[in-house]
This record gives structure tokens, sequence and C-alpha cells, in this order.
């Protein structure tokens, strides 16, 4: 056969679900519309979708992880490496535009926070809209095989099955991946594989309603079973609350409050758009990127002596981990390149927590005494049952060295103990979690933890050396 010959057709088609809000932005928007940083992207009827090229960017880069070769043949011979390829491929993958139902549109903003100071910069706050979780639309794709796939038919394979378990288990797409946005999987995924050596096979693909071919495979979505690189440092960990928690939404307080006209209430946590109680993986990832600043500065002064550690180490590391900063991007602005590689999920509470009202009284900072008129009432969510698992958090780090995988579980450690405060009103206990369960994944291993039994030994002895290298890091910095 020869090589140009299209020896057979694989054809992909299953529900495509979003599991996350999608940020895939028009830029500006329509006349009138000037009031959003960011816009969703909509096709010409006005019905957001998500284009082909977004989905073969993030599938490609996917596959080169484990095999460039097979990155190649599948999705041809990126036009930067022309000079470099032993032989130029074109794409052998047609992915289609997914027209997306049940798309409920949300108005998400944001602000950058002082890696010192914890409190919000001035004059960077932001609005974008987003695509809720829970749209849905049909992916379709079709891989077209010649004969110059058939001596690399065994690599084909096995990144067809590494493809297949991404898209089932859950990947991401679109903008603001690493602060919980744009996780997606196939709710169900049918494969048709077409061998035109086979007369059946031709007939049924040549037949106007496309028949089923006689290699026909069906699968089900299952978002437990995850598919991770093998280099990726990633954490599941399951928590209680230790007390309530709020992440402040004033704009859903006084959308209640037109509704119901009751204006007490100033602020409720954060719902999505079915209602249910979210933390936002921007927040998270704001609150554990502070944190790692703190982290490493107090075992910086803890291994190294004072002079040794200066103000601003403990930055370069975690924007080496996080990204840069948005003032570091405005200084060098060559950083902007450079993206962040810690990830986080949002977290989603739909059960075993109840909302409260809590009022309560402003103080003047000099007399220590209550202000006139003052009054406030805010929202939050209190746990019914102590001791049970109500949030998931999921984070952790793309392509992570070992020192990086030592920063996480530091990160994961100080939010078990309720050392990490998650959302607003800490000052009054508020935001604090209880670890209940973790699994820990990291180069092919697996490790889990527990609040009721101990961590084995061995587990917990291969888990101290990320954190060693984490202060041997520290120390090659301050040299």
């Amino acid at each position: 056969m020869k090589q140009e010959s299209i020896a057979a057709k694989i054809v992909a088609e299953g529900e495509l679900v979003l599991d996350a809000p999608l940020l895939i932005g028009s830029g500006g928007g329509a006349e009138g519309e000037d009031d959003k940083d960011i816009h969703v992207l909509r096709n010409k009827e006005g019905m957001p979708y998500i284009p082909g090229t977004s989905l073969a960017g993030v599938l490609r880069a996917f596959v080169e992880a484990d095999d460039p070769e097979a990155g190649a043949l599948i999705f041809g011979t990126p036009q930067d490496r022309y000079s470099n390829a032993a032989l130029e491929l074109q794409s052998a993958i047609s992915i289609y535009d997914v027209k997306l139902s049940n798309a409920r549109t949300i108005v998400r903003d944001g602000v950058s926070i002082d890696g010192v100071t914890g409190v919000a910069v001035e004059h960077h706050k932001f609005d974008y809209e987003a695509i809720d979780s829970g749209a849905h639309g049909i992916l379709q794709l079709e891989i077209t095989l010649r004969g110059i796939h058939a001596a690399e038919q065994e690599n084909l394979d096995a990144a067809m099955e590494r493809l297949r378990g991404r898209l089932l288990g859950g990947f991401y797409l679109g903008a603001h991946t690493t602060k919980g946005f744009g996780r997606a999987h196939m709710s169900n995924l049918t494969v048709n594989r077409y061998d035109f050596r086979q007369p059946k096979d031709v007939l049924s693909w040549l037949s106007p309603e496309r028949k089923e071919a006689s290699c026909h495979e069906q699968y089900e979505g299952n978002t437990e079973q995850r598919v991770y690189a093998a280099e990726d440092f990633v954490i599941d960990a399951d928590f209680a609350l230790a007390h309530s928690l709020i992440i402040r939404d004033y704009d859903k307080a006084t959308r209640d409050a037109q509704s119901s006209g009751d204006t007490s209430i100033s602020a409720v946590m954060k719902t999505d758009s079915r209602g249910r109680y979210i933390i936002p993986g921007t927040s998270l990832k704001g609150v554990l990127r502070h944190r790692s600043a703190y982290i490493l500065q107090q075992l910086g002064a803890a291994v190294l002596p004072s002079e040794a550690w200066q103000l601003g180490r403990e930055e370069a590391l975690v924007e080496y981990t996080m990204g840069p900063s948005p003032e570091t991007m405005k200084l060098r602005p060559n950083e902007a390149k450079r993206r962040s590689r810690f990830l986080v999920d949002e977290a989603v509470i739909t059960q075993g927590v109840i909302a409260k009202e809590q009022s309560r009284n402003r103080i003047d900072r000099f007399t220590g005494g209550t202000i006139d008129t003052a009054l406030f009432t805010t929202k939050p969510i209190w746990q019914k049952k102590r001791e049970e698992p109500v949030v998931r958090l999921h984070f952790g780090v793309k392509a992570a060295e070992s020192w990086e995988a030592g920063l996480a579980l530091l990160l994961l450690k100080d939010l078990w103990l309720g050392r990490t405060a998650i959302g607003g009103e800490k000052s009054i206990g508020r935001g604090t979690l209880k670890g209940v369960r973790a699994t820990i994944s990291y180069d092919g291993k697996k490790w889990e933890i527990s609040n009721e039994k101990k961590t084995d030994a061995r587990h917990a002895e291969a888990l101290q050396q990320f954190v060693t290298a984490l202060v041997q890091k520290i120390k090659e910095a301050a040299e």
C-alpha cells in the first residue's frame, strides 16, 4: 500500500459535558456590550460554541506529552518544526465545532491579590463572561489513517487509548484552566473504525446514513477515573468545614433582596447558575499562592541564616510554579509568556451544609466601640454533621519538580490542619477546613492519607523526600 493511500477511517462521536465554567472569549462585545472585559464566543446565530481549533490544541498537547511522534502522525507536523522534522506530515484528524446546549452565561469578577499583604491590588479588578458548568454538545472527530501510519500502528493504538481515556475521564480547554475553568468530559463515546480493506466497511462508510463499522465500540464517561500525566503532581482531598464558610457574592445578595424585599443581608455564599454552593478556582488559587509565599519565607528563615534569605526570594519561587504576578509582568513584559503550572479545580458543595444568617456590628478601630447604624448581616454556610466530608479540593503542579511536590504537600498540610482559611471573614474564624482523606498521584504512584488511620511509614518517608527537596531548593536559591 502506498504511503498516501487511505487505509481506514476512525469516527468518534459523543456528548461533551462541561464540569466547570468555560472561558473561551471573543474579546470585546458587540455594540452596547462593553461593560465586560471578555465576552463569551458565539456563532452567527448567537449560540455559544467551542471551536474545533481549541479542542485540537488541547488534545494535541496531551498526545505529544507522551509521544511526540504519535502526535505528529495524528495532528501533523507543526510549522515551527518543519526544518527539524525528518518527514513533513499533514494532519490526519478533523475536529468539528461543538455547539453548546443548555448554556447559561455567568459573569465572574476577579482581582489581583498583593502577595505580601494578602489584600486586593487597587485598579486590578476585571469582569468577564463564561459558560457555566452543565452545558453540553455533540463532539465529533474523524481520523484518516493512511499507508504511512501502518508502520506506527502500535504507537498509534497506544496514543488512541490514552486519548480516549482523557476524553472520558476529563480534560481542560479554554482560558484560566489552572484556575478551575474549562474542565470537561465525554459522558458517552461511540467509536467506529472503518477498515477499507473490508467490503462491508466500505459499504457502511458510503451509505447515506453512515452505518456502523464492523469494529464498533461504545464507552461511558467516568470522571472518577481521571487520567493524569505521569509527571503531574496531583492532590484530591476531602474536607469537612471546621466552622463556617463564605465566598462573598454581593451581586446575588442584591438580586435576592430585590426579589424578596429583604435588604438586610449584605452578602451570601457564592453559587453557580444551578444554585450549588461553590469555591471558585480563582479564590482557591489566590489563597494557595499567598500561602506558598508564606511557607517559603518561613522555611527560609528556619533553615538559613536570616541574611541569606532576603525578601523576594520566596516570590521568585512562587512565580516559577504559579506564573508571574501582575507587577512582574508590568516590569518585565517577557515574563507574561510564562504560564502557571499550578492547577486547581472549582469546588462544588452539593450537600451536608446549610446557610444561616449571622448579624454583626462594625467596630470603630480607634475606640473599640460599635458604630451606630452599622449593623450588617451575612449568610455563610455551616456543616450539618461534623466530621463528614462536604468539599473536595483538587490541586497540583503540572510537570512538577520534586521541590514543587514538597510545596504542594505543605499546602495540603496547612489546609488539613486548618492553618489556611478560604473565603471572607477569616478574622472571625470562617473558612478553615478539617482534612478527612486525600489521594496523592505522581510519577505513576499513589499515596493515601486518612485521619482515621496512621499513614504507612514507607509512604510517609517517600512524601518526606519531597519536602526535603524543597528545603534543598531554598538553600540553592539563597546561594
